[in-house]
């Protein structure tokens, strides 16, 4: 919605040969770009088409249309999933029958690595152009396996993406479409984590999801090449590794479960900072610090607690991966030595490569695998039950018809195209006769009905409380009406009484999409009395204001939110008490300029309590405890029975005694003392001298100050110290991943050392190869050997053991700090 971005930089993949694209050298001049200086924003290249959030977000919501009414039709629940598979078809299914040269590579390489090494024994009868063959053979395995993969893995990052943006898109326009009832059940944290978190759990999901099929066909290569060496004994890491891939289903279920209480406290806590943030003026002023900080405190201390349940898993889990070969190891040998079968180095090797793939494609894959897709099943169900939450009426119907070329729908602004086959003159039919929030409830509006033309101003008003703000949300579809009928024929604007300002220039709250009509736009401004206010800012209508219009008083976004919808040029405008926020002078700007200007051809719905406006409206109607009780012209009001002097008196009363105290201080500033607002007032000031009127026409807007460069060394002292204190979090981390790497490589070190010596040995009891290295072990005898080898497979149980125990401590202090610095971090 920033206009001031109207460049174009085509991607170069567009154009690129497959060779390019396939090595990704059409990254190449923006990566040399990226050395010399840093990246601005109109360097990077446009999205590809097949990224396109508006395609992609049409056809992922015409599927799930599609599926929501089959399910309605078979009576059963809509699965989003159905309607995700109807947009991905089977391109991640073959993107994953791709793997599959890549896994045969993957294993051919430790084999023919196996064969090469016996070229080096003292007895081989290998020849050198044998070896060298086995040695291109290795180095092809790696160019070819490296050549495919990362290209394959950047295609199904490619679908996970366009999967996560139509999920993003869809959501996006659920938003749009809730109903004031369905906010009600929801809230902003848990919007921003359906938007956040569980949408980015189908992209982990899809990257991963081959693994799923890989990882057993991947153990079934393994189990075929080890039983071919080592025969029965390859059964014990296959047992283990099945172990481990059953255990990854019972995490992942377990997963589930804390990350959904994980979230239940998250949407709890965003949902209280995001109140104190809106309120912080109140806070302030009644010196709740201390104990709204307690009450925060305690909620994230309850997120963190179940935040350790997450960390624990995942030491388990980190755990049996890292020492994942070695156990096996282990296990494989310590069945050799106690079947007294002799160690071979060729075995060696092609174990220690193949559960090195195993490790990797199987346990560590497999792993992020099922986790990912039991926490993509887990937010399926969130995003499905907040898909199906109850829309606006008016958002609904739009929904159902096919001719509606565009909705538009915001907290403050909602813009309807008009219907294809309606009459060309706009109108408004209102026959209410009951209209409630729910079924079971009180009724909030009845009894209420009118007709309009274009050019009639209809003026609502009424005590507070009597339902002339609900009219307004009826006639959007907000409230449903059970009894009566409600007829739109044409484009309409809501403006709320509480105005709605986003984080961007005025200009574009103004625009709001739409594209810039240099005419239109400056009616629109000296309409809504901001010219003025333009006049004294820094950058005009190109000053950006903070998020929800903070840098603004009230009666400044009270003219913005008039404006934009203004500018919308719509036939039918809601109009919620617009004249509230301002002054006299500035709402009798606002009404003969805008009202009775602007909008003289339009048909507008006006509540208010001024009633010094009540003579120029076509028709009052007047509201009490949600029943229209009179309606007419001013002097009909008058001259009938009703008694309409009194209610004038009475609301003039209460705004009178409401205007007092801090209310008046809300007032917004008038037109003729806006020079001195526009110095000291709230708008943001920026240091820079006033725009030239190039710089106008050139769309200027102040740039934000961004840190370029590498991240400072003390971001990381922060951290450390935050986590354990420095020394000590310098020196655990230090000494543990020492310890851990030193122990892994000695118990690999022993490990080759006995398997040689049971090699040396069993050549040695043949006669053949002698050599004086091999004395020591020809002149063992069998009692003595046994004890030799019980030594060296003690002394590897042991170092495994060792490792297992360190690595356990690494995970744990690793987790505990970052846990910890977590916390403290956001205490401060």
């Amino acid at each position: 919605m920033n206009d001031n971005i109207t460049f174009k930089n085509p991607s170069p993949y567009l154009k690129a040969n497959f060779l390019s694209r396939f090595f990704h050298c059409w990254l190449g001049t923006l990566l040399k770009k990226s050395k010399k200086q840093p990246l601005e924003v109109f360097d990077l290249y446009d999205l590809l088409p097949t990224l396109d959030s508006v395609q992609l977000t049409d056809t992922l919501e015409r599927n799930w249309f599609d599926e929501v009414r089959k399910a309605k039709e078979q009576k059963r629940q809509p699965s989003l999933l159905r309607a995700t598979v109807k947009l991905m078809g089977f391109r991640p299914l073959l993107i994953g029958l791709c793997y599959i040269p890549d896994e045969f590579m993957k294993v051919t390489k430790p084999l023919l690595l196996a064969f090469l090494l016996a070229y080096f024994l003292p007895c081989t009868t290998m020849s050198t152009s044998t070896a060298w063959l086995l040695a291109s053979g290795i180095v092809l395995c790696s160019i070819f396996s490296s050549i495919l993969y990362h290209p394959l893995f950047y295609a199904i990052q490619q679908c996970a993406m366009q999967l996560r943006i139509a999920y993003t898109g869809l959501l996006y326009r659920k938003i749009l479409r809730l109903s004031s009832q369905s906010m009600n059940k929801t809230s902003s944290g848990q919007i921003t984590n359906l938007l956040s978190n569980d949408a980015s759990q189908i992209e982990m999901a899809l990257i991963f999801i081959n693994y799923l099929w890989l990882a057993p066909f991947g153990i079934v290569i393994v189990v075929i090449t080890l039983w071919y060496f080592v025969r029965y004994i390859a059964l014990i890491p296959i047992a283990y590794t099945l172990a481990l891939l059953c255990s990854q289903l019972v995490y992942g279920r377990l997963f589930v479960k804390i990350r959904s209480k994980i979230l239940q406290v998250m949407d709890e806590r965003l949902k209280i900072m995001s109140e104190i943030i809106k309120s912080m003026r109140i806070v302030k002023m009644y010196c709740w610090e201390e104990s709204i900080e307690h009450k925060i405190k305690n909620v994230r201390k309850r997120e963190i607690i179940r935040y350790s349940y997450r960390l624990i898993l995942d030491c388990v889990q980190t755990l049996f991966s890292h020492t994942y070969a070695n156990v096996v190891f282990l296990l494989m040998y310590g069945a050799m030595w106690y079947l007294n079968i002799a160690l071979d180095t060729k075995y060696f090797t092609i174990s220690y490569c193949l559960l090195a793939y195993l490790r990797l494609s199987v346990v560590d894959f497999f792993n992020y695998a099922v986790r990912n897709l039991v926490q993509y099943l887990s937010a399926r169900k969130r995003i499905e039950a907040f898909l199906l939450l109850p829309e606006s009426e008016q958002d609904a119907r739009i929904r159902s018809r096919s001719f509606i070329e565009t909705v538009s729908l915001d907290k403050s602004y909602i813009l309807v195209n008009n219907y294809k086959n309606q009459p060309q003159l706009p109108s408004l039919y209102c026959d209410l006769k009951v209209a409630k929030w729910e079924m079971d409830l009180p009724f909030t509006l009845k009894n209420i009905e009118f007709n309009t033309q274009p050019g009639d101003i209809i003026a609502v008003i009424g005590p507070v409380g009597s339902g002339k703000s609900s009219l307004l949300q009826t006639l959007c579809g907000e409230i449903p009406y059970f009894d009566g009928k409600i007829s739109l024929n044409g484009r309409f604007c809501y403006v709320p009484q509480e105005s709605w300002i986003f984080s961007s220039s005025l200009k574009q709250n103004i625009l709001f999409g739409k594209e810039y009509n240099s005419a239109l736009f400056k009616k629109v401004i000296h309409a809504s009395a901001l010219d003025k206010d333009f006049c004294h800012l820094s950058h005009g209508e190109y000053t950006v204001v903070g998020d929800q219009g903070v840098m603004l008083s009230g009666g400044q976004k009270a003219r913005v939110n008039m404006a934009r919808a203004l500018y919308q040029d719509a036939d039918i405008y809601l109009l919620d008490d617009p004249l509230s926020a301002v002054d006299v002078k500035v709402g009798n700007h606002l009404f003969e300029k805008c009202i009775k200007g602007l909008l003289k051809r339009k048909i507008c719905i006006l509540v208010t309590h001024q009633i010094q406006y009540l003579k120029d409206a076509t028709k009052i109607i007047v509201l009490n405890n949600g029943e229209g009780v009179a309606q007419g012209t001013y002097e009909e009001l008058l001259k009938s029975s009703f008694s309409f002097a009194k209610l004038l008196e009475d609301i003039h009363q209460h705004e009178h005694n409401g205007a007092s105290g801090d209310d008046k201080r809300k007032i917004s500033l008038s037109i003729d003392d806006s020079d001195e607002r526009a110095e000291n007032g709230p708008l943001l000031r920026t240091q820079s001298s006033r725009m030239s009127e190039d710089e106008t026409n050139n769309n200027y807007q102040a740039a934000e100050t961004k840190a370029t460069g590498v991240v400072k060394w003390h971001v990381f002292l922060d951290y450390f110290r935050a986590g354990a204190g420095l020394i000590l979090g310098f020196v655990l981390i230090f000494v543990v991943f020492t310890s851990q790497q030193a122990v892994a490589i000695f118990s690999n070190w022993w490990l080759a050392k006995w398997s040689n010596e049971e090699e040396l040995r069993y050549q040695n009891s043949n006669g053949t190869c002698r050599s004086k290295v091999e004395l020591k072990i020809q002149l063992m005898s069998d009692n003595e050997w046994q004890l030799y080898r019980n030594q060296k497979f003690y002394i590897y149980s042991g170092s495994v053991a060792i490792l297992f125990i360190i690595t356990l401590i690494r995970v744990v202090s690793t987790e505990f700090l970052c846990i910890n610095a977590a916390r403290v971090l956001h205490n401060r």
